[in-house]
């Protein structure tokens, strides 16, 4: 017994002595490294960027799906093909999570862990992203939960802070973004590690980007408050001035794991989910069939040089109705185009609305997803590894633009032509139409496609604009403004409530059999009905053709 009691006391000091030496990382072995309580900042920035831009973007569950369809750059069959947005939709309640649970989440952690390290440069980066962030929230839904969110159990059901509050503290987190990416510079830092955008981390685009995006902000509340001043400064200390300073997420070509165009993933399969709107389609050729009795003004008489980089046609060149799989809803015959879609407000009315056309329909094509420049050729889309014969497919890394240089110089022209902005309308609207062009170009070089030619294709269209904005002024830039931003629709969809313009197909007013409008335009999104249902401090669920943002005054 004596032998067992020492052996025990033994036994117990060297365990004491072992606790004791190994202090420091005794009770780390209950850490699982597969789950670890922190993440690095950098890793942080990188997952808000890729989910922010599949979030705006044209994929499955991307807001682009949506304010697409409500600015008619697309159409789809169901409910929204006659503005039936819904809170129950997949695309809401997907954008409302990711962004919620997933972008701001991050950002809070990566905001709180730079402040703590006195990082400034990813401090900075952050905080622009945040407001990048939240202005498209209070965008596209007006009031929402902003000043309470992220404190988890301390406060689960934060409350629906007014849009206009929620503006103001962006507006002063964009200034204190750029102080911080000022100070950053100035004590050496040029690159901000974590930075997936075509930024690549650059401080001094990064104070371009979140001046650029105050200006858009500022823009969109011009009518609401006197901004003249304040355009003047964040103009004054610099925005985005070439292409080389756009704010945007390229893509690879990878399909397994995905790491393409999320518009390229989504549409380039058989049946993909989007028609292009011929209402759009027929703006960019110069045409107005759509009945408006002249109140929707035609574009130049040039047919835009862009509808083959924006539209891949899978039916060949010469096509007549009788070539689709099945009969067609929207299919021009004349000049044998081979354009094919469907009608907006034609739900459940068209006789042909509802066949299949997913071999024969018309597709986004390079600009914006990367898909295939349309040579005439046709052939039926496809984005699998294997090709069969007759099947086309694209390089599906075009990137998901923020910000880019053309949509800087529509707001200057805006701007400008409203009296709250310097700088003369007509010029800047010249510089952001051909900086359109050459984003297009720049996109086709990615694909190998051929550019299109300054002095002989697009400077005619260009001056021919320039005569439409002559006789008609805002609605001219608007038009050019729709037309360019096609791929970012969100920019779209807040330029046609604040102005009016352009004026947008009405299913009632076009004298088309197959179309009836029984919905107004919606001047928001419905809540999340998830949302809703959960959060005791929520309002109720919206009216989407009356509750407007709060910028949206007229």
């Amino acid at each position: 017994m004596k032998n067992i009691f020492k052996y025990k006391i033994v036994l117990l000091a060297f365990v004491s002595l072992l606790m004791i030496s190994c202090e420091d990382d005794f009770l780390e072995i209950n850490e699982d490294p597969n789950n670890p309580l922190s993440v690095p900042t950098r890793q942080l920035l990188t997952a808000a960027e890729v989910n922010l831009a599949y979030t705006v973007a044209n994929g499955s569950g991307g807001l682009g799906l949506y304010t697409g369809t409500v600015s008619r750059h697309w159409v789809q069959r169901g409910f929204i093909n006659d503005y039936g947005l819904q809170g129950n939709d997949f695309t809401i309640g997907v954008a409302w999570t990711s962004i919620y649970a997933g972008i701001l989440t991050d950002l809070q952690s990566a905001i709180a862990q730079s402040t703590e390290a006195g990082d400034l440069g990813s401090l900075g980066v952050a905080q622009t992203l945040r407001a990048y962030t939240m202005s498209t929230v209070v965008d596209l839904w007006g009031d929402v939960p902003y000043f309470e969110i992220g404190q988890g159990q301390n406060l689960e059901f934060p409350v629906f802070d007014n849009g206009s509050d929620v503006y103001d503290d962006l507006l002063a987190l964009l200034d204190q973004a750029v102080l911080n990416l000022k100070a950053a510079r100035d004590a050496g830092l040029l690159t901000v590690s974590g930075d997936v955008y075509s930024t690549g981390g650059n401080v001094e685009q990064w104070i371009k980007a979140a001046n650029s995006l105050k200006l858009r902000m500022l823009n969109n509340i011009r009518d609401t408050r006197d901004v003249s001043a304040d355009v003047a400064a964040v103009l004054a200390d610099g925005v985005i001035q070439s292409a080389e300073d756009d704010l945007e997420l390229g893509y690879g070509t990878s399909f397994n794991p995905e790491n393409r165009n999320p518009g390229f993933a989504f549409e380039w399969t058989a049946g993909g989910g989007n028609y292009i709107d011929p209402f759009f389609y027929e703006t960019m050729r110069g045409q107005d069939n759509f009945g408006h009795g002249g109140t929707f003004p035609t574009t130049p008489a040039t047919v835009d040089p862009r509808i083959p980089y924006y539209f891949f046609n899978q039916l060949p060149s010469g096509a007549v109705d009788g070539d689709a799989e099945n009969p067609c809803a929207y299919c021009p015959s004349d000049a044998g185009s081979p354009f094919l879609s469907i009608y907006a407000f034609s739900f459940n009315i068209d006789p042909n609305e509802g066949f299949d056309q997913s071999s024969s329909q018309s597709l986004g094509g390079l600009y914006p997803f990367g898909g295939r420049f349309d040579d005439g050729a046709g052939g039926i889309a496809s984005n699998a590894a294997t090709l069969l014969e007759g099947q086309v497919t694209g390089v599906g890394s075009t990137p998901q633009r923020l910000i880019d240089y053309g949509e800087v110089l529509f707001i200057q022209a805006e701007l400008a032509e409203v009296g709250r902005g310097p700088g003369n309308p007509r010029t800047l609207l010249d510089e952001a139409i051909d900086a359109s062009f050459k984003k297009v170009n720049e996109f086709a070089a990615i694909a190998g496609a051929p550019a299109i030619d300054s002095a002989t294709t697009y400077r005619p269209y260009i001056n021919d604009a320039l005569a439409q904005y002559d006789a008609i002024g805002l609605e001219a830039i608007m038009i050019q403004k729709w037309i360019a931003q096609f791929g970012n629709s969100t920019v779209s969809y807040n330029d046609i409530r604040r102005t009016g313009f352009p004026v947008l197909h009405d299913g009632n007013a076009d004298a088309l059999p197959q179309t009836v409008q029984t919905r107004s335009f919606p001047v928001s999104l419905p809540y999340d009905i998830g949302n809703l249902q959960l959060n005791v401090n929520a309002p109720s669920q919206k009216v989407i053709a009356t509750d407007r943002v709060f910028w949206d005054i007229n």
